[in-house]
């Protein structure tokens, strides 16, 4: 094939700056999906940079690696604006790729299967791709890539179709239906000289890995108690809600076993001051499951305004799952600058939770001066404190992103909106 002219504004596609984009994409993108080889794809996009840009699908793979590089940042870097001379950068790097990506599709290759997940994870928009089959009719060159790249279509496939609601998607997002029942095999190096594996390389892969498994086990697990929570179904003679209570002890029991099993260098038990974005990531998902176990007792106490004694166990439950939501504001504070593919699920999930604390705050079932000594009595009905500056904070949030997309700048002026009027009211 030809080289293809010289494409503006990847100046940047030198020698000298591809190895930092490549440490980009790898330490803070690659390793949350690590569905490429390290070292063959540094070799695929060396080989481009010094060859050329031509019309492969080698070229293709390089240039959405690079794309990612360009605006890939560590959990406490600077955060990266559209209007700034990387995202222009990185988008000419995308746009170079997607001229190149018409010409991959319909290979039935590992390639294709990649480029088709990156070029999703770059622009936000995912089209249903059956990687499963493709994969049966390819050759198999490496069972663990293609694991990993059916495992992160699938996973990411059912995050923006929670996003889109697209027609036709076969399953909801906690339907069991369809959960792969196998776990992606990490790589072997079996058989290589030792000389030729890179410690540093190696390190961040078993990282890589240990969180991939883990992220994988917890979603498993989160969407089997969100099933069950659906399907529940309460004793003869016993209530919806009280039934439910009584499976809370056992569900906390599984999630810490699953905190407990995790390896060390990935644990959500170490300070979340030491967190990189593995151990972030986790943290945010894990909030996730434990919403699942106590929004039940939330919903109950916030749209009936229950309050007498008889109902004391499930407004305490109910008082935990309020805190839950602070939890994850919390929790999520450290990303608010970061922009990665998850940024707008974790913008959501925190705006979801400011609306359920303004909602609990209305409700006569809660007390929002929350629990203060100063007022004489003390309450099990109380908001947990600090509620208002979690609100404020995501109100902070969305002001911060809301030039990014129509949905969120939305979003900001209605929680803003809503926060200002309780609190003439509260």
């Amino acid at each position: 094939m030809t080289t293809s002219p010289p494409i503006s504004g990847l100046d940047e596609f030198e020698p000298h700056r591809i190895k930092l984009l490549l440490d980009n994409f790898f330490n803070y993108v690659h390793v949350k999906n690590p569905v490429l080889d390290e070292q063959q794809t540094r070799r695929i996009v060396n080989r481009v940079c010094l060859h050329g840009i031509d019309w492969s699908p080698d070229a293709c793979l390089a240039l959405l690696v690079c794309a990612l590089g360009t605006i890939a940042t560590p959990l406490d870097g600077d955060y990266v604006h559209r209007d700034s001379e990387a995202y222009r950068t990185a988008e000419s790097f995308f746009l170079a790729a997607k001229k190149r990506l018409g010409l991959v599709l319909g290979t039935s290759t590992l390639i294709e299967a990649q480029c088709m997940f990156f070029a999703t994870f770059q622009s936000l928009i995912a089209f249903r791709q059956e990687y499963g089959e493709r994969l049966d009719e390819a050759e198999r060159r490496s069972a663990a890539a293609e694991q990993a790249i059916y495992w992160s279509a699938w996973k990411s496939e059912r995050e923006v179709n929670d996003d889109l609601n697209l027609p036709g998607f076969l399953f909801s997002e906690i339907d069991i239906a369809g959960y792969p029942a196998f776990f992606p095999t990490p790589p072997s190096h079996d058989g290589e000289l030792p000389s030729l594996v890179n410690t540093e390389t190696a390190t961040r892969e078993k990282l890589s890995w240990y969180f991939y498994l883990s992220e994988i086990s917890l979603l498993r697990l989160w969407r089997r108690m969100a099933r069950e929570v659906v399907d529940f179904t309460p004793e003869p003679g016993q209530s919806h809600i009280l039934g439910l209570a009584h499976t809370v002890d056992d569900r906390e029991s599984q999630i810490g076993d699953w905190i407990r099993a995790l390896p060390e260098n990935i644990s959500t038990l170490a300070p979340a001051e030491e967190d990189e974005i593995c151990r972030f990531v986790l943290r945010g998902h894990l909030i996730n499951v434990w919403e699942i176990v106590y929004w039940p007792f939330v919903n109950c106490i916030v749209a009936s305004g229950l309050r007498t004694e008889k109902s004391r166990r499930i407004q305490h439950m109910a008082n935990t799952g309020l805190q839950i939501h602070i939890d994850r504001i919390h929790v999520n504070r450290p990303g608010f600058s970061h922009r990665h593919h998850g940024t707008f699920g974790m913008i959501k999930a925190c705006t979801r939770s400011a609306f359920i604390l303004l909602a609990a705050a209305q409700s006569p079932a809660f007390d929002a001066r929350e629990d203060d000594e100063s007022y004489g009595y003390r309450t099990i009905y109380h908001m947990p404190p600090g509620w208002r500056e979690a609100i404020e904070e995501v109100i902070q949030l969305l002001d911060s992103w809301e030039h990014e997309s129509a949905d969120l700048s939305t979003m900001a002026a209605t929680l803003r909106l809503l926060y200002r009027n309780s609190s003439a009211i509260i």
